[in-house]
């Protein structure tokens, strides 16, 4: 497979993962190729985060590998 096609695949993938945790309620925070940190606020996110932080907010980091094999990690919060 040559890079073009091998980026694409890998686009591919990372696209079709978005979307089935967007049906989770996660949003992307931001992007490149292959490469996203994404987000999901708990509803009562502004009264969680002063009172127990851990649980105001999911973010993730996901990523694509050479094989279109899709990995997430936890993300450390935002520091403000």
């Amino acid at each position: 497979m040559n890079s073009g096609r091998a980026a694409d695949a890998r686009s591919v993938a990372l696209d079709a993962y978005l979307a089935r945790r967007a049906g989770q309620g996660f949003r992307v925070e931001t992007r490149s190729g292959m490469q996203a940190v994404i987000v999901r606020r708990h509803r009562l996110h502004v009264v969680l985060r002063w009172f127990a932080p851990g649980r105001a907010e999911q973010r993730l980091v996901v990523s694509v590998d050479q094989h279109g094999e899709v990995t997430s990690l936890a993300a450390e919060p935002v520091r403000w």
